[in-house]
Protein backbone atom coordinates (compact mmCIF):
# COMPACT_ATOMS: atom_id res chain seq x y z
CA UNK A 1 0.00 0.00 0.00
CA UNK A 2 2.93 2.37 0.65
CA UNK A 3 3.65 2.17 -3.09
CA UNK A 4 0.39 3.98 -3.87
CA UNK A 5 0.94 7.41 -2.25
CA UNK A 6 -1.85 9.15 -4.15
CA UNK A 7 -4.40 6.72 -2.71
CA UNK A 8 -2.93 7.13 0.73
CA UNK A 9 -3.09 10.91 0.58
CA UNK A 10 -6.75 10.59 -0.39
CA UNK A 11 -7.41 8.26 2.52
CA UNK A 12 -5.48 10.43 4.93
CA UNK A 13 -7.25 13.50 3.65
CA UNK A 14 -10.56 11.84 4.45
CA UNK A 15 -9.30 10.94 7.89
CA UNK A 16 -8.15 14.50 8.57
CA UNK A 17 -11.44 15.91 7.28
CA UNK A 18 -13.34 13.62 9.61
CA UNK A 19 -11.02 14.48 12.48
CA UNK A 20 -11.44 18.19 11.79
CA UNK A 21 -15.19 17.80 11.81
CA UNK A 22 -14.98 16.06 15.15
CA UNK A 23 -12.85 18.89 16.52
CA UNK A 24 -15.14 21.63 15.27
CA UNK A 25 -18.40 19.88 16.21
CA UNK A 26 -17.77 17.50 19.11
CA UNK A 27 -19.45 14.14 18.69
CA UNK A 28 -20.45 11.69 21.42
CA UNK A 29 -17.56 9.57 22.71
CA UNK A 30 -19.54 6.48 21.65
CA UNK A 31 -18.59 7.14 17.99
CA UNK A 32 -15.62 4.86 18.70
CA UNK A 33 -14.97 2.47 21.55
CA UNK A 34 -12.93 3.98 24.40
CA UNK A 35 -9.22 3.28 24.51
CA UNK A 36 -8.46 1.56 27.82
CA UNK A 37 -4.89 1.43 29.14
CA UNK A 38 -5.10 -1.31 31.76
CA UNK A 39 -3.10 -1.49 34.97
CA UNK A 40 -1.44 -4.64 33.62
CA UNK A 41 -0.34 -2.81 30.47
CA UNK A 42 1.03 0.08 32.54
CA UNK A 43 3.14 -2.39 34.50
CA UNK A 44 4.42 -3.86 31.21
CA UNK A 45 5.37 -0.36 30.09
CA UNK A 46 7.25 0.18 33.36
CA UNK A 47 9.10 -3.12 32.96
CA UNK A 48 10.00 -2.44 29.31
CA UNK A 49 11.45 0.92 30.30
CA UNK A 50 13.33 -0.59 33.25
CA UNK A 51 14.89 -3.30 31.05
CA UNK A 52 15.92 -0.78 28.41
CA UNK A 53 17.12 2.11 30.60
CA UNK A 54 18.21 0.23 33.70
CA UNK A 55 15.98 2.34 35.97
CA UNK A 56 12.30 2.91 36.63
CA UNK A 57 10.57 5.73 34.72
CA UNK A 58 9.78 8.94 36.57
CA UNK A 59 6.08 9.84 36.92
CA UNK A 60 6.45 12.32 34.04
CA UNK A 61 8.19 9.77 31.83
CA UNK A 62 5.54 7.16 32.63
CA UNK A 63 2.76 9.60 31.74
CA UNK A 64 4.45 10.30 28.39
CA UNK A 65 4.79 6.57 27.70
CA UNK A 66 1.12 5.99 28.50
CA UNK A 67 0.12 8.86 26.22
CA UNK A 68 2.15 7.30 23.41
CA UNK A 69 0.51 3.94 24.06
CA UNK A 70 -2.91 5.57 23.72
CA UNK A 71 -1.87 7.41 20.55
CA UNK A 72 -0.55 4.19 19.00
CA UNK A 73 -3.78 2.37 19.80
CA UNK A 74 -5.84 5.13 18.19
CA UNK A 75 -3.61 5.17 15.11
CA UNK A 76 -3.94 1.40 14.85
CA UNK A 77 -7.72 1.53 15.02
CA UNK A 78 -7.88 4.32 12.43
CA UNK A 79 -5.58 2.32 10.13
CA UNK A 80 -8.02 -0.58 10.33
CA UNK A 81 -10.97 1.73 9.60
CA UNK A 82 -9.10 3.02 6.54
CA UNK A 83 -8.43 -0.56 5.44
CA UNK A 84 -4.66 -0.14 5.47
CA UNK A 85 -4.30 -3.75 6.57
CA UNK A 86 -5.90 -5.04 3.38
CA UNK A 87 -3.52 -5.93 0.59
CA UNK A 88 -0.47 -5.27 2.74
CA UNK A 89 2.17 -7.96 2.02
CA UNK A 90 3.59 -7.71 5.54
CA UNK A 91 0.16 -8.25 7.10
CA UNK A 92 -0.63 -11.14 4.75
CA UNK A 93 2.71 -12.79 5.50
CA UNK A 94 2.03 -12.48 9.23
CA UNK A 95 -1.47 -13.98 8.91
CA UNK A 96 -0.15 -16.90 6.85
CA UNK A 97 2.66 -17.49 9.33
CA UNK A 98 0.24 -17.55 12.28
CA UNK A 99 -2.24 -19.76 10.44
CA UNK A 100 0.41 -22.33 9.56
CA UNK A 101 1.77 -22.27 13.11
CA UNK A 102 -1.68 -22.80 14.64
CA UNK A 103 -3.27 -25.17 12.13
CA UNK A 104 -0.62 -26.28 9.70
CA UNK A 105 -0.61 -25.56 5.96
CA UNK A 106 -4.11 -26.07 4.48
CA UNK A 107 -4.68 -27.98 1.26
CA UNK A 108 -5.05 -24.79 -0.72
CA UNK A 109 -1.59 -23.56 0.24
CA UNK A 110 -0.78 -20.02 1.30
CA UNK A 111 -3.75 -18.49 -0.52
CA UNK A 112 -6.15 -20.66 1.46
CA UNK A 113 -4.19 -20.03 4.67
CA UNK A 114 -4.53 -16.29 4.10
CA UNK A 115 -8.26 -16.50 3.38
CA UNK A 116 -8.99 -18.60 6.44
CA UNK A 117 -6.67 -16.52 8.66
CA UNK A 118 -8.42 -13.30 7.66
CA UNK A 119 -11.79 -14.92 8.30
CA UNK A 120 -10.56 -15.81 11.78
CA UNK A 121 -9.30 -12.25 12.34
CA UNK A 122 -5.72 -13.32 13.01
CA UNK A 123 -4.50 -9.92 11.80
CA UNK A 124 -6.40 -8.17 14.58
CA UNK A 125 -4.57 -7.34 17.82
CA UNK A 126 -1.33 -8.82 16.49
CA UNK A 127 1.72 -7.02 17.87
CA UNK A 128 3.65 -7.13 14.60
CA UNK A 129 0.67 -6.04 12.49
CA UNK A 130 -0.19 -3.31 15.00
CA UNK A 131 3.33 -1.91 14.92
CA UNK A 132 3.41 -1.96 11.13
CA UNK A 133 0.07 -0.17 10.77
CA UNK A 134 0.96 2.47 13.35
CA UNK A 135 4.19 3.11 11.46
CA UNK A 136 2.25 3.30 8.21
CA UNK A 137 -0.10 5.93 9.64
CA UNK A 138 2.84 8.05 10.77
CA UNK A 139 4.50 7.67 7.37
CA UNK A 140 1.29 8.69 5.65
CA UNK A 141 1.20 11.89 7.67
CA UNK A 142 4.80 12.61 6.71
CA UNK A 143 4.08 11.83 3.07
CA UNK A 144 1.04 14.08 3.04
CA UNK A 145 3.15 16.87 4.54
CA UNK A 146 5.68 16.48 1.72
CA UNK A 147 2.89 16.47 -0.86
CA UNK A 148 1.69 19.86 0.39
CA UNK A 149 5.11 21.52 0.40
CA UNK A 150 5.43 24.84 -1.39
CA UNK A 151 7.76 24.99 -4.38
CA UNK A 152 9.83 27.57 -6.18
CA UNK A 153 9.83 31.08 -4.71
CA UNK A 154 7.33 30.08 -2.02
CA UNK A 155 9.71 27.37 -0.79
CA UNK A 156 12.63 29.82 -0.83
CA UNK A 157 10.64 32.27 1.28
CA UNK A 158 9.62 29.56 3.74
CA UNK A 159 13.23 28.42 4.16
CA UNK A 160 14.45 32.00 4.59
CA UNK A 161 11.87 32.64 7.31
CA UNK A 162 12.75 29.35 9.04
CA UNK A 163 16.46 30.14 8.87
CA UNK A 164 15.93 33.58 10.44
CA UNK A 165 14.01 32.01 13.34
CA UNK A 166 16.75 29.43 13.93
CA UNK A 167 19.93 31.37 13.04
CA UNK A 168 21.63 30.52 16.34
CA UNK A 169 21.34 26.80 15.61
CA UNK A 170 23.51 27.20 12.50
CA UNK A 171 26.27 29.26 14.09
CA UNK A 172 29.67 27.84 13.23
CA UNK A 173 31.89 27.91 16.33
CA UNK A 174 35.44 29.19 16.39
CA UNK A 175 37.91 26.55 15.18
CA UNK A 176 41.64 26.39 15.69
CA UNK A 177 44.33 24.17 14.16
CA UNK A 178 47.54 23.72 16.12
CA UNK A 179 50.75 21.79 16.62
CA UNK A 180 52.08 21.20 20.12
CA UNK A 181 55.32 19.88 21.57
CA UNK A 182 54.57 17.80 24.65
CA UNK A 183 56.80 17.26 27.68
CA UNK A 184 55.45 14.66 30.04
CA UNK A 185 55.69 15.44 33.76
CA UNK A 186 55.03 18.27 36.20
CA UNK A 187 56.23 21.82 36.73
CA UNK A 188 59.79 20.60 37.41
CA UNK A 189 60.24 20.30 33.65
CA UNK A 190 59.32 23.93 33.01
CA UNK A 191 62.99 25.12 32.71
CA UNK A 192 63.55 22.36 30.15
CA UNK A 193 60.41 23.44 28.26
CA UNK A 194 61.58 27.08 28.18
CA UNK A 195 65.00 26.04 26.95
CA UNK A 196 63.37 23.95 24.21
CA UNK A 197 61.20 26.90 23.17
CA UNK A 198 64.22 29.19 22.95
CA UNK A 199 65.98 26.67 20.73
CA UNK A 200 62.95 26.27 18.44
CA UNK A 201 62.69 30.04 18.06
CA UNK A 202 66.45 30.46 17.45
CA UNK A 203 66.56 27.76 14.77
CA UNK A 204 63.25 28.83 13.17
CA UNK A 205 62.14 25.19 13.40
CA UNK A 206 58.95 24.43 11.52
CA UNK A 207 56.01 23.07 13.53
CA UNK A 208 56.43 19.68 11.86
CA UNK A 209 60.11 19.52 12.82
CA UNK A 210 59.48 20.77 16.34
CA UNK A 211 56.84 18.14 17.04
CA UNK A 212 59.57 15.48 16.94
CA UNK A 213 61.38 17.14 19.86
CA UNK A 214 58.80 16.29 22.52
CA UNK A 215 57.38 13.17 24.11
CA UNK A 216 54.66 11.13 22.37
CA UNK A 217 51.11 12.33 23.11
CA UNK A 218 48.10 10.01 22.90
CA UNK A 219 46.11 12.40 20.64
CA UNK A 220 49.11 13.17 18.44
CA UNK A 221 50.92 16.47 17.91
CA UNK A 222 48.58 17.95 15.28
CA UNK A 223 44.95 18.93 15.85
CA UNK A 224 42.92 20.41 12.99
CA UNK A 225 39.77 22.56 13.09
CA UNK A 226 39.11 21.91 16.77
CA UNK A 227 36.59 23.86 18.85
CA UNK A 228 37.16 25.13 22.37
CA UNK A 229 35.09 22.22 23.68
CA UNK A 230 37.25 19.83 21.67
CA UNK A 231 40.42 21.29 23.18
CA UNK A 232 38.96 20.99 26.67
CA UNK A 233 38.18 17.34 26.01
CA UNK A 234 41.76 16.62 24.89
CA UNK A 235 43.87 18.93 27.07
CA UNK A 236 41.66 20.37 29.81
CA UNK A 237 40.27 23.85 30.45
CA UNK A 238 43.55 25.63 31.30
CA UNK A 239 45.26 24.89 28.00
CA UNK A 240 42.08 25.44 25.95
CA UNK A 241 41.63 28.90 27.50
CA UNK A 242 45.29 29.79 26.93
CA UNK A 243 45.11 28.77 23.26
CA UNK A 244 42.20 31.15 22.71
CA UNK A 245 44.57 34.08 23.43
CA UNK A 246 47.50 32.90 21.26
CA UNK A 247 48.42 34.60 18.01
CA UNK A 248 49.02 32.26 15.06
CA UNK A 249 52.52 31.60 13.76
CA UNK A 250 54.62 31.65 16.92
CA UNK A 251 55.56 29.36 19.78
CA UNK A 252 53.75 29.84 23.07
CA UNK A 253 55.31 29.85 26.48
CA UNK A 254 54.94 26.49 28.27
CA UNK A 255 51.28 25.77 29.03
CA UNK A 256 50.23 23.25 31.64
CA UNK A 257 47.71 20.47 31.21
CA UNK A 258 46.84 17.50 33.44
CA UNK A 259 49.43 15.51 31.44
CA UNK A 260 52.42 17.83 31.45
CA UNK A 261 53.67 20.90 29.58
CA UNK A 262 52.97 21.99 26.01
CA UNK A 263 54.54 24.43 23.58
CA UNK A 264 51.77 25.40 21.18
CA UNK A 265 51.96 26.79 17.64
CA UNK A 266 48.60 27.96 16.29
CA UNK A 267 48.45 27.20 12.56
CA UNK A 268 45.20 29.04 11.85
CA UNK A 269 42.02 30.18 13.50
CA UNK A 270 38.49 30.75 12.14
CA UNK A 271 36.16 33.05 14.03
CA UNK A 272 32.63 32.07 15.03
CA UNK A 273 30.10 33.05 12.35
CA UNK A 274 26.57 32.44 11.14
CA UNK A 275 26.72 31.19 7.54
CA UNK A 276 24.54 32.46 4.73
CA UNK A 277 21.43 30.43 3.95
CA UNK A 278 22.92 29.22 0.65
CA UNK A 279 25.80 27.61 2.55
CA UNK A 280 23.52 25.48 4.74
CA UNK A 281 20.40 25.24 2.59
CA UNK A 282 20.32 21.43 2.62
CA UNK A 283 20.48 21.32 6.43
CA UNK A 284 17.80 23.99 6.73
CA UNK A 285 15.54 22.17 4.27
CA UNK A 286 15.93 18.93 6.24
CA UNK A 287 15.11 20.62 9.57
CA UNK A 288 12.20 22.59 8.08
CA UNK A 289 10.69 19.41 6.63
CA UNK A 290 11.11 17.56 9.93
CA UNK A 291 9.30 20.34 11.81
CA UNK A 292 6.49 20.42 9.22
CA UNK A 293 6.08 16.66 9.41
CA UNK A 294 5.90 16.72 13.20
CA UNK A 295 3.31 19.48 13.07
CA UNK A 296 1.28 17.60 10.44
CA UNK A 297 1.37 14.41 12.48
CA UNK A 298 0.34 16.29 15.62
CA UNK A 299 -2.54 17.89 13.73
CA UNK A 300 -3.69 14.44 12.60
CA UNK A 301 -3.35 13.03 16.13
CA UNK A 302 -5.25 15.97 17.64
CA UNK A 303 -8.17 15.27 15.34
CA UNK A 304 -8.10 11.55 16.05
CA UNK A 305 -7.90 12.10 19.82
CA UNK A 306 -11.11 14.12 19.64
CA UNK A 307 -12.92 10.96 18.50
CA UNK A 308 -11.84 8.80 21.44
CA UNK A 309 -12.24 8.62 25.16
CA UNK A 310 -9.07 7.38 26.87
CA UNK A 311 -9.34 5.57 30.20
CA UNK A 312 -6.22 4.86 32.27
CA UNK A 313 -6.61 2.26 35.01
CA UNK A 314 -4.68 2.22 38.27
CA UNK A 315 -3.09 4.81 40.51
CA UNK A 316 0.28 6.55 40.63
CA UNK A 317 0.31 8.01 37.13
CA UNK A 318 0.74 11.65 38.12
CA UNK A 319 2.92 14.48 36.89
CA UNK A 320 5.95 15.32 39.02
Amino acid sequence: MLRAPALHFLLLGGLLFAASSLTESPQPAAVREPVVITAARIEEIREDYRRTMGTAPTPRELTALIDKEADDEMLYREALLLGLDRGDPAVEWRVIEKMEFLYGTPAGGEAEALRRGLDLGLQRDDVVVRSGLVTKMRLLAKGASRAEEPTGDALDRALAEYFERHRDEYEQLQHVSLVHVFLRGDAKREPEARELRARLVATSASPAQAAKEGDPFVAGSLLRATTHAGLVKVFGEELATAVAALAPGQWSEPIRSPYGLHLVWVLDRSDARVPQLEEVRSQVLYAWRADRQRAYLEKMLAGIRAAYEVKVEGEGVDDD
